[in-house]
């Protein structure tokens, strides 16, 4: 890897080159600390990284948006692409998530403390668009307690906006358990990761998108992704790393 690496760097810092990045809300943070680490490979690299719930980016996708690569907040999404011939590889995990509940206005960041009376709002990103929605609903369920707190509920557009949301209005919130392991959120300690036997595995998944198949920029950042480096960044926003 590490010779990979260096002649990727030969390669493209060569010339200057950009990269357009597609990526789930949820990787927000970690992304941050990947770019800055890569840039230090490429320091000629322009990297710009819009974020979004998974299910509307890949609509911007579709619909012609010029990103080179696509992170995915899970596999679903990420195949749907290449299914589509939008993508040049079939989606490769790049990290496992989890989720956390989380208030700042003192209640109990646990699944019993939901149908307290107490407990005005729930804050979940919408399970429609966004995989750690789909997982938050999954765990409502199976723990048996969705019916009983459903009109409590307020559905966020990504889990990026679910976390900003539950910091300014929610009673409590779920939220990605990577978000709170960023520097400036550890201000915001009243919080429960949840156990990932709740839901089906958030397994997160990369695509080289067809706009990227001849930037070696996006290349050389998928592989990066992959690196030791990149990966021991994954594992201390929490994420599940897969090396």
């Amino acid at each position: 890897m590490k010779i990979l690496l260096l002649l990727l760097t030969f390669i493209v810092s060569s010339f200057s080159a950009s990269l357009n990045i597609a990526a789930a809300a949820n990787t927000a943070y970690v992304l941050e600390e990947i770019k800055r680490e890569f840039i230090k490979l490429y320091p000629d690299a322009k990297i710009n990284i819009s974020l979004g719930s998974s299910g509307k980016l890949v609509a911007q996708i579709k619909n012609g948006a010029p990103f080179d690569l696509f992170f995915s907040a899970n596999m679903d999404f990420a195949q749907t692409l290449y299914n589509d011939k939008f993508a040049i590889n079939a989606p490769q995990i790049y990290a496992s998530g989890k989720v956390a509940i989380l208030s700042i206005r003192g209640h109990k960041p646990n699944l019993n403390s939901l149908k307290d009376d107490k407990i005005k709002t729930i804050i979940i990103a919408n399970p429609k668009t966004a995989p750690y929605g789909a997982a938050t609903l999954e765990i409502l369920q199976k723990v048996g307690i969705y019916e009983d707190i459903k009109h409590k509920i307020i559905k966020t557009n990504s889990i990026g906006d679910a976390l900003n949301q539950t910091i300014k209005a929610g009673d409590i919130g779920f939220v990605a358990a990577s978000s709170l392991m960023a520097k400036q959120m550890q201000i915001y300690n009243n919080y429960l990761i949840l156990d990932n036997s709740l839901h089906t595995s958030i397994d997160q998944g990369m695509v080289i998108l067809t706009h990227g198949k001849d930037n070696q920029l996006a290349k050389a950042f998928y592989d990066f992704i992959l690196s030791k480096t990149a990966q021991d960044i994954f594992a201390k926003f929490g994420y599940t790393p897969v090396i």
